[in-house]
Formats: structure tokens, C-alpha cells, sequence
């Protein structure tokens, strides 16, 4: 089958792998339809994140279940099906504690399809029944793709705790952003988002209330457009902006830092969050959420937009160019021109 390798840990290339096979009688072998380009994929392209080398990228995917173990009775041949990438152990002190996404029954953490085993940017992808969810007849294909970040989004903004009379600043506008910005906007009072992409303002503008570049967000700004208030709740899904949210805290915050960049640090001078009462909150990933994601992603009639470009596999390099703002081969910058970009096989 063909697949996109992580080749040597350097770059992306598009080579033949042999089908998985089914392992134990719980698995399943998926037929997969499609599988979304992921945040987590560009900053490994970016060098900002590290996955093992020379596997199959990829972990958000929908598909049809072509093979089963005997002892898989609850799906179907032919059943179309959401994946869950994050294969905890259910063995761990963690799992049995129920914080799945803590696992650390593999080799000391969670085995992640695309991050440290074969992942879905694969013709096939094979793996425990557990792993397996029913796609909604009332959902779509484009939809269902997005239950997988749409899950990390729930699981932050649980934690995050929006009540209807707040106001929130969602930093970065990629498909993590403006999922985030659907949800809060039926929760808080008000939703600033911040994007510099000219094309992501425009696609995101119907999901907020404001939507402006990150330097043009100031603190004048937030007052005036906030009744004189900083913002009560700021998620940074771009990862690299803990200082600008400080900044625009209001006293009793919270701010949650949700895009992944292993390279970004900052100062951080606890005497803030002390005297201004602020709180961090690290949510990580979600936990057991896709039967609350595939409910709550039913109330979004609007959600397949989110995707905005099919590609199929062999053209990966178009794909990826399109969401990075480069070209993947010659480095040379280019407008970013589309929202969510899925590989189809």
C-alpha cells in the first residue's frame, strides 16, 4: 500500500508498505477514506516537534472496516468508522485511575498512531476495537474527520471552564483555533481571536466576534472592546505566545497553553499569577472524550467547512505547502490558502 514515511527523521516521503494484517481476533483493518493534515504533522515538518523516524505520519482519519477478528461482534464489514490515534493500555496505574491520556503503559507513555507507531496517512490502518468509533448517519465524512482535534478542543475547554459572561481571546486561527471559536462562541459573552494568515481571518470571521492580527491586538484595544476589561479566559493554540497572553489576562484568569512547540520557552515570574490571581492550566490531551465529541459536533451543522481541500495522497506536497505558508520542497514562503487540508486515497 502506499503511505507517507517520516523518512530518517528528515522529510516526508510517499513509499510502499505492506498492508497491516490483523494481529489479535479484537482488531480491525480500516480502509482508510480520509485522514486531515494535523498541527502536531507540520510542526514535526517545521523541526519543532519529533516523532520516531522512518513510520507512517498521520493520526486523524475516518474509514471503512474491511477485516475484523472473530472476537470483534459490535462492528460490521462495511461500518464507517472514526480513529482513535491515542492507544492507551487500560493496564497502567493511570488508565485504571482513569486519566487514559497519562498512559504510560507503553515503554513508559501513550502509544500514539503517527507520533510513535504507524499512523493513518496509509491506505490501511489496523488496530484494537477499542480504538473504533461509529460515524453518526447525520454526520459527514468531512465532519468526522474533525472528531479527533475536535476531542483535544472539548478537552481544553472543559478544563477551561468558559462561563456565559466571559470573554475569551483564542490565539491562532488553524483548524484547532477555529474549532475552538465555534464552541466558545456558544458559551462566552464575547470571542477575540487573533490569525495573521489574510485567508484564515476571512474563513474565521464568522466564528467570533472580532477577529485581528496578533499585533494588532493591544491592550487599549481589549479595553475598549471588552467594557473596559483583559480577557478572562485566552487559549494559545499557536503555542509560542505565553508572554502576549499574560499581558492580556484580567485579574482570576485562566490561560491555556494548547499549541504543541518543544522549542518555544519563556520567563515566566510566579509573584504574577500570585498577585493577579492567574491561573495555567495544562489540559494535554483529551480522554475518552469521542462519544462526547461525536455528540457535541452534531450541534455544528457547519463543521465539514472546517475542511476546505481533498488531496490525493500522491500529491502530499501540495497539501502540506498549503497550511505551512512554505513550499515543503524549496523552502520558498507562499500564502497560506486553505483552512484544512485531508489526504484521500
Amino acid at each position: 500500500m502506499k503511505a507517507l514515511i517520516w523518512e530518517d527523521g528528515k522529510k516526508i516521503t510517499l513509499r510502499d508498505r505492506p498492508k497491516p494484517t490483523i494481529a489479535t481476533e479484537n482488531d480491525v483493518i480500516i480502509k482508510v477514506k480520509y485522514a486531515g493534515i494535523c498541527g502536531t504533522d507540520l510542526q514535526v515538518v517545521k523541526g519543532n516537534e519529533t516523532i520516531v523516524p522512518n513510520i507512517i505520519m498521520g493520526h486523524e482519519a475516518v474509514g471503512e472496516i474491511v477485516e475484523k477478528g472473530k472476537n470483534v461482534t459490535e462492528y460490521q464489514i462495511g461500518d464507517m468508522v472514526i480513529i482513535d490515534p491515542n492507544q492507551y493500555c487500560c493496564d497502567c496505574e493511570n488508565c485504571k485511575r482513569g486519566i487514559t491520556n497519562f498512559c504510560t503503559g507503553w515503554n513508559g507513555g501513550l502509544k500514539i498512531a503517527g507520533i510513535n507507531v504507524d499512523g493513518t496517512f496509509g491506505e490501511y490502518f489496523s488496530c484494537h476495537k477499542r480504538y473504533v468509533y461509529k460515524i453518526p448517519n447525520e454526520l459527514s465524512l468531512e465532519a468526522a474527520v474533525l472528531i479527533e482535534p475536535m476531542a483535544c478542543v472539548l478537552n481544553n475547554l472543559r478544563a477551561a471552564n468558559i462561563k456565559e459572561n466571559e470573554s475569551v481571546l483564542i490565539m491562532g486561527s488553524g483548524p484547532m483555533g477555529a474549532l475552538c471559536q465555534m464552541i466558545a462562541k456558544n458559551s462566552a459573552s464575547l470571542v477575540i481571536v487573533t490569525e495573521n494568515s489574510d485567508y484564515r481571518r476571512k474563513e474565521c470571521a464568522k466564528f467570533c466576534d472580532y477577529i485581528v492580527k496578533s499585533d494588532e491586538l493591544s491592550i487599549e484595544m481589549v479595553r475598549e472592546k471588552n467594557s473596559g476589561r483583559l480577557f478572562d479566559v485566552i487559549i494559545d493554540t499557536v503555542g509560542n505566545q505565553m508572554e502576549h497572553a499574560l499581558e492580556l489576562c484580567e485579574k482570576g484568569g485562566r490561560i491555556i497553553p494548547m499549541g504543541m512547540n518543544k522549542l518555544y520557552d519563556c520567563k515566566l515570574e510566579p509573584y504574577q499569577l500570585i498577585s493577579r490571581g492567574i491561573k495555567l492550566i495544562g489540559a494535554s490531551e483529551y480522554n475518552m472524550l469521542f462519544q462526547d465529541t461525536i455528540q457535541t459536533a452534531r450541534r455544528f451543522s457547519n463543521l465539514g467547512s472546517i475542511v476546505t481541500k481533498k488531496y490525493h495522497i500522491t500529491n502530499y506536497l501540495n497539501g502540506f505547502s498549503d497550511v505551512l505558508g512554505y513550499d515543503i520542497e524549496s523552502g520558498e514562503r507562499r500564502e497560506i490558502t486553505q483552512m484544512k487540508v485531508v489526504f484521500e486515497f
